[in-house]
C-alpha cells in the first residue's frame, strides 16, 4: 500500500514540471554577413559574349575595387566575356589570362559603341568648322583675305616640316585631302608669324581650322598672313 501511495506522489510531481522551451535566436552578426558577401563576388555564371569597352578601363586582378591594376583596356576596345554576376565586377579573358572589369565600363550591345563613334565624329566635325562666309582660298583665286588675315598657298616638299611637328610630339598622320590641301591630321597645315601663332597653334582659315606648322620670309612686312600648304 505504501509503495503504490509513494508511486502515486512521485509520478504526480513529475507531470507537474514542465519541460523548458529552447528558442535559438539568429545572431545578427556583420563580420559574418560582410565576408559571405565578399565570398559572393568570386562566383560567375558561365558566358561566352563580346563586350565593348564605353570608357577607359583597368583590368584587376580579383573583382573588387580594391584589386590590383594588371591590364589598361581603351575605348572601344573589344574583350570576350567570360562571367557574370550580380555585382560590380565581371570577369573577362584576355590571351588566355582572366582579369576583373567594372560591369558600367562595358557593353554587350555593338551599336551602342557605333553610336558612341558616330556622336563623337559629328562633334568633331562640328569643331573643325569655321564660320567663315567669305571667300574660300583656292587655285584660280590664289590670294584672298580670309577669318585670320590674308591667304596665299605654296606647294613644298613637307618632310622636314613633318619632322619638326613630330620632334614636338605631334603624331598626326601627314595626308592630302581631296582639294588638294595638305593636312596634319585633322588641321590644314599653314605657315605664320611664328611670335605671333607659335608652331602647333590652332588658327581659323577660309579652309577649315589650321595648325601652324611653319614660317616664311612673307611674316616680316605681314604677320598676319597665313601661308597654305597645298598640292597645287
Amino acid at each position: 500500500m505504501m509503495k503504490q501511495l509513494f508511486a502515486s506522489v512521485l509520478l504526480g510531481g513529475l507531470s507537474a514540471i514542465s519541460t523548458p522551451e529552447i528558442t535559438l535566436n539568429k545572431v545578427h552578426d556583420p563580420i559574418y554577413e560582410q565576408a559571405n558577401l565578399r565570398f559572393e563576388k568570386y562566383f560567375f555564371e558561365p558566358t561566352q559574349e563580346t563586350a565593348y569597352l564605353i570608357e577607359d578601363a583597368k583590368g584587376k586582378d580579383i573583382p573588387e575595387e580594391s584589386g590590383i591594376d594588371q591590364i589598361s583596356f581603351s575605348k572601344y576596345d573589344a574583350v570576350e566575356l567570360s562571367g557574370i554576376n550580380n555585382y560590380d565586377y565581371w570577369k573577362v579573358e584576355v590571351d588566355g589570362k582572366t582579369y576583373y572589369l567594372e560591369k558600367d565600363s562595358i557593353t554587350l550591345d555593338e551599336e551602342v559603341i557605333q553610336d558612341m563613334k558616330e556622336q563623337e565624329e559629328a562633334k568633331r566635325q562640328e569643331q573643325l568648322k569655321t564660320n567663315w562666309n567669305g571667300p574660300v582660298l583656292s587655285p584660280s583665286a590664289g590670294t584672298i583675305v580670309g577669318p585670320s588675315g590674308k591667304e596665299t598657298y605654296y606647294n613644298l616638299p613637307m618632310e622636314g616640316v613633318v619632322s619638326i611637328m613630330r620632334g614636338m610630339g605631334n603624331n598626326d598622320p601627314y595626308w592630302v585631302r581631296e582639294d588638294g590641301v595638305k593636312m596634319l591630321g585633322d588641321y590644314v597645315m599653314v605657315a605664320a608669324h611664328l611670335g605671333l601663332h607659335p608652331r602647333g597653334s590652332i588658327v581659323d582659315s577660309s579652309l577649315g581650322k589650321a595648325i601652324v606648322c611653319d614660317t616664311g620670309g612673307f611674316a616680316h612686312s605681314n604677320p598676319n598672313q597665313l601661308d597654305i600648304a597645298t598640292a597645287w
